[in-house]
């Protein structure tokens, strides 16, 4: 057969592993389009860590598969993980210099689920600093692979820019208030927030462990779905995931269903709409698209005026900032994991470190990132507007939103994710003009209707076109909690309808990405397969 690298999907090259294909061969292609697209001319800085060992796991991978067969269907598939998903052999640094070497003493719940499923962990993907942007002290800006003037979305951002350019096959983020789906959108790419508590965060360095989760990227809602099989699940270290417990199905790739849109009642947030024309006209042809593929369209929705101007247009900082207020405490106890007695385990050092030593460099810290840090000093849990944050604002918005649900029976709600495409980058060392942008009016952003509800409700993103400039966006399907599988029905449904997911001219393919695969022959000794027991040894303490 004939297997062609660029956009390959996991059914493809799965497809092509049964004839002859070898992993170690499919990891030297991505290998090689990393070598030209992040250490060559271009540069998207993208990944910080390649795994060094990324071929040895990969060869070992393909001998058990010719005995055993496969493990799953991510068996011997690259994967990307953000840099604050732990792994025992390779460096998590949350996208900071000072953490730059430090290494877990073992995998987060999610890695190790990964690696037993046969995926071949590819590297670590560059993230915002502290999960906040699209810059790091250690890579710098992060660039849009459709135009490298423009942003990539945050925190996210080099999963979304990687999986969009053909770096990797799949991709993990993870999404405080909007880092997997705005990468995703302004990549176009399908990224998917779940339920907080579907995924475990045991061994993700926290953000904001009040909104925090882990979320799959990848270039096709089936690929998401078959990433999403093997990251959810039950996990006492996080006992927040017990409430998923009975909840998640078996197969999320049950859901890919053609014909999932007939009769589901699709509420349109017009809330969201009025940020970009092309944006609008783009989002009214994705709503004439459903309602064609037999959706019941509900039109418009929009929040009480009362919660927009509380919780999104004027209390939209401010909540977050209280919600802020637990991170010393999240964010020390983790540092206390590393035994590396190097790593410093305090915020103050790394304040200290950040103005003496890092802000002197090539690469100085964001000022962002600096008021996190010193605003972090002088607050805690203990506050009274804290408590009243938890105990009830929070729980008042997940109530608005699931009423407005209830109130228009609706299966789910639909709006353009973004009010704009991809901006200009603006960061301390790297800050670019680009005549095509066009700048709108601002308005409310859809991300705080999920992030700002004490369940975190789920929404995913899927491509719905491209702008003038050459830039995607997307179109989000947004659902009450656990409704991941209705809400993947009706994305692949509509992504089957469009198939509006295009790569980056500027990325193409490589000589020789285009391959003739043979069937296989192959004759095994024990020393060979010794080798390979030795290098699929995996380490998690439990």
């Amino acid at each position: 057969m004939t297997f062609q690298l660029e956009e390959a999907t996991i059914a493809e090259i799965n497809a092509a592993f049964d004839a002859g294909l070898t992993s170690r061969q499919l990891v030297q292609l991505y290998l090689n389009r990393i070598a030209a697209y992040e250490d060559g001319g271009t540069k998207l800085n993208s990944i910080t860590t390649v795994n060094p060992q990324a071929l040895d796991i990969a060869e070992a991978l393909d001998i058990e598969r010719r005995l055993q067969g496969p493990r799953s269907p991510l068996h011997g598939i690259p994967i990307l993980l953000k840099d604050n998903i732990d792994t025992f052999d390779l460096p998590t640094s949350n996208g900071s210099v000072i953490l730059q070497n430090a290494l877990p003493p073992d995998d987060a719940f999610i890695t190790k689920a990964l690696r037993d499923a046969g995926a071949i962990i590819l590297g670590k993907a560059a993230m915002g600093e502290f999960a906040g942007g699209s810059y790091n002290t250690i890579d710098g800006q992060t660039l849009n692979p459709y135009s490298f003037k423009r942003n990539t979305g945050g925190s996210s951002s080099g999963s979304g820019a990687a999986v969009a350019a053909n770096l990797t096959v799949l991709a993990i983020g993870t999404d405080t208030s909007t880092s997997v789906r705005g990468p995703a959108s302004f990549n176009g790419i399908v990224g998917l927030r779940p339920t907080t508590g579907l995924i475990s965060r045991d061994g993700i360095a926290p953000k904001n462990l009040t909104f925090d989760t882990a979320g799959p990227m990848a270039r096709t809602v089936t690929d998401m779905a078959l990433l999403l099989n093997v990251i959810a699940g039950v996990d006492p270290a996080d006992p927040l995931t017990l409430d998923s417990q009975g909840k998640i199905p078996a197969d999320y790739t049950d859901f890919l269903v053609q014909g999932s849109l007939q009769g589901a009642r699709i509420g349109v947030v017009r809330d969201f709409f009025g940020g970009n024309p092309e944006i609008d006209a783009l989002a009214e042809a994705a709503i004439d698209k459903l309602e064609e593929l037999g959706a019941v369209i509900i039109d418009p929705v929009n929040f009480p005026a009362d919660y927009l101007n509380f919780y999104v247009r004027n209390g939209g900082t401010n909540i977050r900032r209280i919600a802020d207020y637990r991170f010393k405490e999240d964010w020390e106890a983790y540092l206390a994991t590393f035994t590396d007695p190097s790593i410093p385990k305090t915020v103050a050092e790394f304040i200290n470190i950040y103005e003496t030593v890092v802000n002197s460099s090539a690469l100085p810290v964001e000022n962002s990132v600096l008021d996190l840090l010193r605003r972090s000093l002088t607050t805690s849990t203990s506050d009274p507007a804290y408590i009243n944050l938890i105990d009830n604002l929070l729980p008042e918005a997940t109530r608005i939103q699931l009423a407005l649900f209830d109130a228009f029976n609706l299966d789910a709600m639909v709006f353009p994710y973004q009010s704009n495409f991809a901006s200009p980058i603006r960061n301390p060392v790297y800050s670019v003009s680009d005549p095509t942008f066009q700048p709108y009016p601002g308005i409310p952003s859809p991300a705080t209707i999920a992030g700002y509800a004490s369940v975190g409700f789920p929404g995913i993103v899927v491509p719905m076109g491209f702008g003038s400039a050459g830039l995607p966006t997307a179109i989000s399907f947004f659902g009450k909690p656990y409704d991941e599988g209705k809400l993947i029905s009706y994305a692949y449904d509509y992504e089957q309808a469009t198939l509006l997911r295009s790569p980056s001219p500027l990325t193409p393919p490589l000589p020789g990405e285009t391959i003739t695969v043979p069937e296989p022959s192959f004759v095994l000794g024990l020393g060979t397969l010794a080798l390979a027991s030795f290098r699929l040894k995996r380490k998690r303490s439990d």
